[in-house]
Parts: structure tokens; C-alpha cells; sequence
């Protein structure tokens, strides 16, 4: 395939471009400034032009300033889903699918189990309302395109930002310099997602033409507590983690308590299960953070 891709420094976007290097796959990333200026004509005529000879436009570009989208939700709205809907239109004249990176966060309260794409979705963030409107723009571009609702992504060098299990790492080891703990909400759950482990699969994905809805995330599901918990125990940080509410933890995003999901989707189409987030999270910290 060959792939126009937004986000390509970002975690889930980096992670793109080395499994599309590993499939052989040709991955240009789109510049940034021609994202910023989608509005105009000209933009519009060079995206056109880089369009040509695509088989796929991957955007997994975001705002993802949770917080910092429900004090300024007008440019959380203009990134996620105007921006989105630019694209859309764009890829649709050009005649290329395209792959939209959403979110398990979107599903809302209504359940405390893994949410299922058939699900009805009830976001109760400017963020994930953003990303619902972004899914829908996709999807009423093309019914050939393909939305990848991904969870709680970790990844990506040291250095990386956003890199949660680096700075939960970096907190471990204040901590015990300072004969601490640190604690860990208890209350919310999801999955933790290896970026690698996500970009493969969704362009495995799109190579086979799957369109429509479909969860990606690692097997299992975790607490914040139990997530951060098997970073200091895997990484030998040495350090005692301990639950908490998530009343300790003040924020502005009513984010939901229940982002997990499962690939029943995957499932029924026969696609084989993705590996368990604990077992992926060892293998990172084994290879991309051994020297960390």
C-alpha cells in the first residue's frame, strides 16, 4: 500500500511509520502546515496532489489535550473533527480510502463492561464528542472508509511525548529517592494499547478493506492503579504503588470511568486476538526502554 499519513510524530503516528516500513509499505507524512491551512484553496489543491497515487489516507492526527479541550473546545472541535471532515472530503474526491484513529473513551457510562463496536456511544467529553463527530464525518464520506477506536496507547522512546510509561517510571523513582509511594486511580479502567501493536494491526486492517467501526485494543483490561502498579513492578522501579479514588485526582474532562473494549468485531470477521497488554507492555520495556 502506499499511505498519506497525519500524526506522524506523534505516539500512535511513529509507530505507522516503522510497521509500514516492516510491510513494505510506502508511508509520506503529510506536513503539518498543510493540516493547519485546510481551509483554503490553494491547501486544498496540494492535498489533492499528494492524494494521487494513494491507496490509503491513515489520520491519526488529534488533539488530545483532554483538559485543555474543555477550556478552549472551539480549537478542540476545529482539530478533531472539522479538520477530519476537510480530509474526508478530500480523500473521497480523490477516490482513497481513508483510516480514522478514534476512541474506546467515547462509549460513555453506560456499562461497566468492555464496550462492543454495537454499543451505543454517549461521550461525555468535548474530546471524545469531537472524535464521535469525526467518526461520522469519515464514515458518511465513504462507506469503504475505516474507524479504529484504540485505547489507553503507550510507546515510543523515552523521550516521547506523552510517553506514560516513561514519566510513570521517572515518578517511581522520585518517589523512592524520596522513601514514598505514589498512588493510582482505582476507579477508572480500560486497556492499555503498545502503539506498535495497534499500527500493525490497523494496517493489516486496511490492507484486507475492513471498513466501518472497529475496536483495537490489546487483550485484557487493567485499573489506572493496576496499570501503573505493573510499570514500577516490570521495570524494577521499587516502589510501592497504592489505589486511590478517583476523587484524588482533579479534573476538568468528566471522562468516563469505563473506557475498556473488546474486538468483537475482529473477532467475528476471524482476525486473531491481539496480544494480552501486560505481555506487550514487558516487551517494551525490554526493547524500546531496556536502557531507560
Amino acid at each position: 500500500m502506499k499511505l498519506l499519513l497525519t500524526g506522524a510524530g506523534g505516539l500512535l503516528g511513529s509507530a505507522v511509520i516503522g510497521a509500514a516500513a516492516a510491510r513494505g509499505d510506502a508511508c509520506q507524512p503529510l506536513a503539518r502546515p498543510l493540516l493547519g491551512a485546510l481551509g483554503s484553496m490553494t491547501t486544498a489543491a496540494q492535498l489533492a496532489q499528494q492524494l494521487q497515487g494513494c491507496d490509503l489516507l491513515l489520520h491519526a492526527a488529534a488533539n488530545t489535550n483532554v483538559e485543555q479541550c474543555e477550556t478552549d473546545p472551539d480549537a478542540c472541535y476545529r482539530d478533531n473533527f472539522l479538520l477530519t471532515e476537510l480530509l474526508a472530503q478530500a480523500a473521497a474526491l480523490a477516490g482513497v480510502r481513508m483510516l480514522f484513529v478514534s476512541s474506546t473513551g467515547l462509549y460513555g457510562t453506560a456499562s461497566d463492561a468492555p464496550y462492543r463496536e454495537y454499543d451505543a456511544v454517549a461521550p461525555t467529553t468535548h474530546h471524545h464528542r469531537s472524535k464521535l463527530l469525526g467518526e461520522q464525518a469519515v464514515l458518511a464520506a465513504s462507506g469503504a472508509n475505516l474507524v479504529v477506536r484504540t485505547g489507553w496507547l503507550f510507546g515510543g522512546a523515552p523521550d516521547t511525548p506523552k510517553n506514560f510509561v516513561a514519566r510513570r517510571i521517572d515518578e517511581a523513582r522520585q518517589a523512592r529517592a524520596e522513601s514514598r509511594h505514589i498512588e493510582s486511580n482505582a476507579e477508572q479502567r480500560g486497556v492499555p494499547c503498545w502503539n506498535r501493536d495497534v499500527a500493525i494491526r490497523m494496517l493489516d486492517l486496511a490492507a484486507a478493506g475492513v471498513s466501518g467501526v472497529v475496536n483495537c485494543v490489546n487483550s485484557g483490561n487493567a485499573s489506572r492503579y493496576e496499570y501503573v502498579r505493573a510499570v514500577a513492578e516490570l521495570s524494577g522501579a521499587g516502589v510501592e504503588v497504592r489505589p486511590s479514588g478517583a476523587a484524588g485526582f482533579n479534573r476538568k474532562a468528566r471522562v468516563s470511568p469505563n473506557e475498556m473494549a473488546d474486538n468483537w468485531k475482529m473477532r467475528m470477521l476471524g482476525w486473531p486476538d491481539m496480544p494480552d497488554w501486560r505481555a506487550s507492555l514487558t516487551t517494551y520495556l525490554r526493547t524500546e526502554l531496556a536502557d531507560y
